[in-house]
């Protein structure tokens, strides 16, 4: 037999209207009332019907995650912080890393009340044109089929070139993914670019042909028995920082002694490596909230007008870019 909201009243001897409530997390229900009634719902099997919910409320208090992949650190750090935004906000969030348009065609059949994408290797305008619920991008604002929330990757890799050159560098090199078609990708790199060029510098690049911690000690490696070792280098990613950092310790390099290191992704975990790294970006748990705040925003304003934003970077200072030479 299934459990219903009635029998949860019956049995905790409150009305109907306050087990919703706490079913719900409302904040109109007492901390101990509520605790009473979850364990009493918990005890009798109690599971929410989320497709009779739709039906009163046209809510399912569900959001759908479109994420690439879980096994990068930073991706996955981010995903656990907008989880935590979420709960923050009485949502349940569904997370999918097929296809985005397979995950998107099944978080509608699902009937979420919105969707989060993280843009890569697909762009928004290849996906479909009308969705019958808000989809919120986390990408590079220009396409805004849908509304975007960015990073200003060009400032992002002018903090890290100015901390170099601050530090007497004269040489920086630029790690991670070259000419790729990511467009997250393609920012960092023309930042870099960019910055490099305000400097008077000429930019240098290792190729690491991916995104993987294993790319980055490969292409590194490589790069290191061929080329001069630069003063400096810029990482693209958690992971390209970490692979790259094997590759120098396998070298027998040091850092910050030998080469300086700089990363983009503010993530924690940097302040936990052997040599702390610094790091450049929007801190994570801003930026999750800031996608979560978003999004809500436009399931509670269906129609408003909104474009999306570029969040401002920070860098972090750690002893991996502290050598002044």
């Amino acid at each position: 037999m299934k459990i219903t909201i009635k029998d949860i009243a019956k049995a905790t001897n409150v009305s109907y209207s306050t087990v919703s409530k706490a079913l719900n997390d409302s904040p109109l229900v007492k901390p101990d009332t509520k605790q009473f009634i979850l364990e009493k719902a918990n005890e009798l099997g109690y599971t929410p019907n989320y497709s009779a919910k739709y039906l009163v409320t046209k809510r399912t208090n569900t959001i759908g995650l479109v994420w690439p992949e879980i096994n990068r650190l930073a991706l996955s750090e981010l995903a656990s912080q907008v989880n935590n935004q979420m709960k923050k906000q009485h949502k349940q969030m569904l997370l999918s890393i097929n296809d985005a348009r397979e995950s998107i065609d099944l978080f509608s059949k699902m009937r979420v009340d919105g969707m989060l994408l993280f843009e890569e290797e697909l762009p928004q305008d290849q996906l479909p044109k009308i969705l019958d619920v808000p989809l919120l991008s986390y990408g590079v604002p220009s396409i805004n089929q849908f509304p975007t929330i960015g990073v200003k990757h060009e400032l992002a890799m002018e903090l890290a070139v100015q901390e170099f050159v601050r530090c007497k560098n004269q040489s920086i090199a630029y790690v991670g993914v070259i000419g790729g078609s990511g467009r997250r990708q393609q920012a960092k790199e023309n930042g870099f670019r960019k910055a490099m060029e305000k400097v008077s510098l000429e930019p240098l690049f290792i190729q690491t042909g991916g995104l993987d911690v294993g790319d980055a000690m490969r292409e590194v490696r490589d790069y290191l028995s061929e080329e001069k070792l630069p003063d400096a280098l810029i990482c693209s990613s958690y992971d390209i920082a970490i692979g790259t950092y094997r590759a120098l310790r396998q070298s027998g390099l040091r850092v910050p002694e030998d080469v300086s290191l700089i990363s983009y992704d503010n993530i924690p975990q940097f302040a936990e490596t052997e040599v702390p790294i610094s790091a450049v970006g929007v801190p994570v748990e801003l930026l999750a909230k800031t996608l979560v705040d978003e999004l809500i925003h436009l399931i509670e304003n269906p129609g408003h007008e909104h474009s999306g934003c570029e969040l401002i970077p920070e860098l972090v200072v750690r002893r991996s870019s502290q050598n002044v030479r």
